[in-house]
């Protein structure tokens, strides 16, 4: 209900219209959010989180509890996919990483040219599900960095990537109980809200939706029926971004 609350301060703060919380779990398939009578809603909202909890989880186990310290002569970032078990990495990567000093390799992709030229170390490496290490500092104190991919990179300011990857998001199979939801409201004003969470967007709109938004996006969303707004905003940011039906507008999420 935390989700659905905020989204409800939101709306009722950006409209300035009295919203009520409209799913008391009193019938299956109630959606979320509403302005106006229960039998002649004006606006029926559904709130939904978008994120990648393997994502999340490796995430929150591994890089963000701080680099590794090593017995290691220099400094490396090691990229890691999502479904890597950090345990198992703790106690076998240190020996690889000090071969590769050894054999001074410093700058290692995990991929079809490693498997072809030294299949057991691509075993090793791909086994711990590693994507790349690399060697930042020469020397260093061991300092070993963990990372997963997608993280990072230009930030649009302006939010071009944000209008292609709702209106696909919402035709995503795994989302068609909000549309359902939505359909059977019978409001005249039906709109998606969407908490993006770690991972839960490509980079181009996460960190759009966690950076400046120096202003809305000017592209109009292909929206799925019955969709007529959106409202996205990240987990962490300050500011989200809605679709009105005909244009975009920035709003305060604090």
């Amino acid at each position: 209900m935390a989700g659905e609350n905020w989204g409800r301060r939101i709306v009722e703060r950006e409209l300035k219209t009295t919203t009520v919380i409209n799913d008391d779990g009193s019938a299956p398939g109630m959606y979320d959010l509403r302005i106006g009578p229960a039998h002649a809603p004006k606006f029926a909202i559904e709130c939904f989180e978008c994120v990648d909890s393997a994502f999340t989880e490796t995430w929150n186990i591994g890089p963000a509890r701080g680099p590794l310290n090593l017995a290691l002569k220099n400094n490396w970032i090691v990229e890691i996919s999502p479904a890597a078990r950090i345990k198992t990495l703790k106690q076998s990567v240190e020996p690889i990483l000090q071969e590769l000093e050894e054999r001074g390799i410093y700058n290692l992709l995990v991929d079809h040219h490693l498997k072809w030229h030294d299949a057991s170390l691509f075993e090793r490496l791909s086994s711990l599900h590693v994507n790349h290490a690399v060697c930042y500092e020469m020397p260093g104190t061991g300092k070993v960095e963990l990372g997963l991919p997608g993280i990072g990179g230009t930030v649009d300011d302006y939010g071009g990537a944000v209008p292609d990857w709702i209106s696909s998001l919402l035709r995503d199979p795994k989302y068609q109980d909000v549309l359902h939801k939505l359909e059977r409201s019978g409001a005249a004003e039906k709109h998606a809200f969407v908490f993006v969470g770690f991972g839960g967007a490509p980079w181009e709109v996460e960190g759009y939706l966690m950076g400046e938004m120096i202003q809305p996006p000017t592209q109009r969303p292909n929206l799925p029926f019955p969709v007529i707004g959106v409202w996205i905003v990240a987990e962490t940011a300050r500011r989200g971004v809605r679709w009105d039906g005909r244009l975009w507008h920035l709003f305060d999420a604090n």
